[in-house]
């Protein structure tokens, strides 16, 4: 396949219209505006999680925090009434992405949208030169580490017995998951 020919923005742009959402880069003007609507999306996920993973709330100096080149690595994704149906947050480390964290909305876990915010994502990072991503996982978030490593993560380390380190090719894993949408898996 010749990836170097498709537009990778465009192609989730499209696959995201056909049922009603679109991505939005999460900018510093946006996050001023809608801080309270990010506070309680998130903050809802973490109190769903917090037995699970121990997670708790977010304060707001959390969401305004402006970490390196955090509004521009950063998305969300809104249906078509303005809502919130997922969020990342990616910040610059030195020369890597690092992904801070990636929650879905209950209702819409199943729609692809960490699949397709992945690929937009790994374009994004290799459109402005970056190679390579890394975050960290819960240990225990069994079905989000099983669906990055189908996307090509690859598990790095375990920090203090309790999260795993976890990296990524953004081209690989941009076109392995790719192929993983357009494949229906």
């Amino acid at each position: 396949m010749d990836y170097k020919s498709i537009n990778f923005h465009e192609f989730v742009s499209a696959k995201l219209a056909e049922n009603g959402f679109r991505i939005a880069h999460i900018t510093k003007e946006m996050m001023d505006e809608r801080a309270e609507d990010f506070m309680n999306f998130v903050n809802g996920i973490r109190n769903e999680y917090s037995k699970a993973y121990g997670w708790s709330e977010e304060s707001k100096e959390y969401f305004l925090n402006p970490l390196k080149d955090k509004f521009k690595f950063s998305f969300t994704i809104l249906n078509d009434k303005d809502e919130i149906c997922f969020v990342n947050f990616s910040s610059v480390y030195d020369k890597l992405i690092h992904n801070h964290c990636t929650y879905a909305r209950k209702d819409t876990r199943s729609f692809n949208f960490a699949k397709l915010h992945i690929i937009k994502l790994c374009q994004a990072g290799l459109d402005a030169g970056f190679t390579h991503q890394e975050g960290f996982w819960p240990k225990s978030n069994n079905g989000s580490i099983i669906l990055f490593m189908r996307m090509g993560w690859k598990i790095d380390s375990i920090r203090n017995n309790k999260e795993l380190f976890m990296i990524a090719d953004l081209e690989k894993v941009r076109d392995q998951t790719y192929e993983l949408v357009i494949a229906g898996k």
